[in-house]
């Protein structure tokens, strides 16, 4: 009776091991089984008032998805073309299993229309009885003005050595930095140095370089670059100055000229740069 029991108890343990793993078992297989969809927004996060993008609503997941992503209005933007559908596919392994993902995009041309921070609509679609949407998607819209003052620009006063023998040569320069590439200089009042004989070495043609500042890249030149020799000891100031720098900000508009001519429209804007003074001290040779 005693042996029965426990046979009993065994066959019991072991029917409900069986059980829980067949259930397990059945809930990775299922989650395996499940199907993955996401939709993704690709827009510019700026643009210009006028100008035309494109965005991209994307469907993306491990079953094909021929889905249009169809909007008749978008606030703030003008719907030049679209949705224009596309299909692609790519092909990966992982853990020696081979993962295919298939996306469907439909594509827009718009126009922005008016300054202002806009939402994309937000997409949704139902794949196998459940539901998907994008997440939120903004656009900022500026003023081309605007965007021409964003402009981050200044000039350095850089001086080989500020400490010199009156017999002594040193150079003196003005390197401007800017984050956008100047169209042209419009004025240049470059302050007027006594007490020193100098020479203008600065290259007739010139191309920028990039430096990194503070984690911003600058387009660097330099526009004036001096050699410098004492007349006199003593202790000398080289006064201030300023630049007048016009920069070229594309509208992103195709417009036509009198002559009919078509070309990428553009406001130009100008900014006022400040020339920094510098001290220089010449000493004579017993002296020093």
């Amino acid at each position: 009776m005693m042996r029965k029991m426990y046979y009993n108890d065994v066959v019991l343990r072991i029917s409900l091991i069986i059980a829980f793993l067949s259930v397990s078992l059945f809930a990775v297989y299922s989650q395996e089984q499940e199907t993955k969809v996401r939709i993704i927004i690709k827009a510019p996060e700026e643009i210009l008032v006028g100008e035309q993008f494109r965005v991209d609503y994307i469907i993306e997941g491990d079953t094909q998805v021929q889905e249009t992503i169809m909007f008749k209005n978008m606030n703030g933007f003008k719907i030049l073309h679209g949705p224009s559908v596309s299909t692609s596919s790519s092909v990966r392994f992982s853990q020696g299993r081979r993962l295919t993902t298939y996306r469907t995009t439909s594509t827009y041309y718009l126009e922005a229309q008016k300054e202002g921070a806009y939402p994309l609509p937000r997409a949704e679609i139902k794949v196998e009885g459940r539901k998907y949407r994008s997440d939120i998607s903004k656009i900022r819209v500026i003023s081309p003005k605007e965007k021409a003052e964003e402009v981050d620009a200044f000039v350095k006063t850089i001086i080989s050595k500020p400490r010199v023998n009156v017999s002594d040569t040193l150079t003196l320069t003005y390197r401007l930095y800017t984050t956008k590439e100047i169209r042209r200089i419009i004025s240049s009042d470059f302050p007027t140095i006594s007490s020193f004989y100098s020479t203008n070495i600065t290259r007739s043609r010139q191309t920028f370089s990039e430096e990194k500042i503070n984690g911003r890249v600058y387009k660097v030149v330099d526009i004036r670059v001096l050699i410098l020799q004492p007349q006199r000891v003593g202790q000398f100031v080289i006064p201030e100055g300023q630049i007048v720098l016009e920069y070229s900000t594309p509208t992103g508009r195709r417009v036509r000229d009198i002559w009919g001519d078509v070309y990428d429209e553009a406001i130009r804007s100008d900014k006022t740069l400040k020339i920094d003074s510098v001290k220089i001290a010449v000493q004579n040779l017993q002296i020093i």
